[in-house]
């Protein structure tokens, strides 16, 4: 499977990877997946005082097509408030990456732990 436009520029220049910070009140953190089965997901959302994303970054053991989504999203977030972050799903992003169908399940796991984040976050908060 070969990426195209965005996909492939994110996959091969990601953004935001790593840089993952400990926890505290304006750091949400979401993990999904497993080293076992082949995708592994971590994502991080620091929010400021406004209810802003200020910073989301990532790590992620898994296929091209994974890394990109992770990688697009987690540029989509920043700066966005943090109600509209929960608006992105597998199915969103992967048709405005165009990426192949069989990719979809792959994806489903950057949205986990996206979410995973967010919900950590407003635990926090």
């Amino acid at each position: 499977m070969e990426l195209q436009g965005t996909a492939r520029e994110h996959y091969r220049a990601p953004r935001n990877a790593s840089g993952l910070r400990g926890v505290g009140a304006s750091v949400g953190t979401g993990t999904a997946g497993d080293v076992q089965s082949g995708i592994e997901v971590v994502f991080q959302i620091i929010s400021d005082d406004q209810g802003r994303i200020r910073q989301a970054c990532w790590e992620c053991l898994g296929p091209p097509a994974v890394i990109a989504a992770a990688s697009w999203l987690s540029e989509q977030l920043t700066g966005a408030p943090v109600d509209d972050a929960r608006g992105w799903t597998a199915l969103a992003i992967s048709e405005t990456l165009e990426l192949p169908a069989e990719s979809v399940s792959g994806v489903l796991l950057v949205e986990d732990a996206c979410k995973a984040a967010l919900a950590d976050l407003e635990r926090h908060g």
